[in-house]
């Protein structure tokens, strides 16, 4: 029971839930920025220079797992879809710091993990 000379707080003190957000949110913001330079240097801009600097239809390039070298442009639209798919878990990771709600942190994180899992 308060009695009328005790102060009753008015506010919990939040946990600082953003400084557990920004690894995930740097990570996604590098992989924002490196798969829109892919697409954009690949796909939009195509230089040939460029293009014969990656190991394209390579036997070695396939076998490690990645799929999508088979052409410039299977690449690019990996990379286009790649961003696509990335934009979401980063705006997770802003409204769960903005909120700062765990079950969002939570969330921000695991979709970050599906994408990786998945890509």
């Amino acid at each position: 029971m308060v009695t009328p000379h005790e102060s009753v707080p008015t506010s919990i003190p939040q946990p600082p839930f953003p400084w557990l957000l920004l690894p995930g949110l740097a990570f996604t913001l590098l992989l924002l920025v490196g798969t829109l330079r892919e697409w954009v240097v690949i796909g939009l801009v195509a230089d040939p220079t460029t293009i014969a600097g990656y190991p394209f239809g390579s036997e070695e390039a396939m076998s490690d797992g990645g799929w999508y070298y088979q052409t410039a442009a299977l690449y690019a639209h990996h990379m286009l879809i790649g961003w696509i798919l990335l934009l979401p878990v980063c705006l997770s990771f802003a409204v769960a710091a903005l909120r700062r709600a765990r079950n969002l942190v939570l969330l921000a994180y695991a979709l970050l993990a599906a994408i990786l899992y998945f890509w």
